[in-house]
């Protein structure tokens, strides 16, 4: 995890994980996440352009996105832009990372282990900039200020009904009602 701990800084004010989020999840993510959820808590990287974020909250988005509970998918980490990250332990040794593109309605498996979420997906510039929107965010973050726990920057409107990637068409909410929002708006 040194190249991602060298380049992601989380935020000073960060939400503590539960024993009971602990021992609720540690059956069904990688070691290298409870780790994290201890060292770092519930917290925002680099002004919230990756948030680690606490399962509990994010199930009922990513069951409805899915369309049905699976037991062993969790939703881990949300972009600043409410695109939600989820793992997924496929088989006793099989694993991967998938990314719901909540603006335009896809489902995309991004690597095949959540360490290589950490240490190549997010540590690759290219990837930050095309997955993460980085240099928008970045912007929005200039121009708008920084995001509390479960905020990210909304496209108002969003991107699949007319909405630009340009800082104009971005307002501050909540991941979880946007993620609805946005569900409803696309079907």
């Amino acid at each position: 995890m040194k190249k991602f701990t060298n380049l992601f800084k989380p935020q000073q004010n960060v939400s503590p994980v539960s024993e009971d989020i602990i021992e609720e999840y540690k059956e069904k993510v990688p070691q290298l996440l409870i780790d994290l959820w201890r060292s770092n808590g519930h917290a925002k990287y680099n002004n919230g352009v990756i948030e680690l974020i606490n399962p509990k909250d994010f199930e009922p988005s990513l069951w409805t996105w899915l369309g049905r509970e699976v037991e062993n998918y969790v939703p881990f980490a949300i972009s600043g832009f409410g695109e939600l990250f989820y793992y997924r332990k496929l088989t006793e040794t099989d694993e991967d990372v998938c990314m719901i593109d909540i603006q335009y309605r896809k489902i995309e498996t991004i690597v095949w282990g959540l360490e290589s979420f950490f240490e190549d997906f997010l540590t690759n510039e290219e990837d930050r900039k095309e997955w993460l929107r980085e240099d928008l965010f970045n912007q929005a973050i200039t121009e708008q200020g920084v995001l509390i726990k479960n905020e990210i920057f909304t496209f108002t409107p969003v991107l699949a009904m007319g909405g630009g990637e340009e800082v104009k068409y971005l307002k501050k909410g909540n991941a979880q009602v946007y993620q609805d929002i946005v569900f409803q708006m696309t079907m």
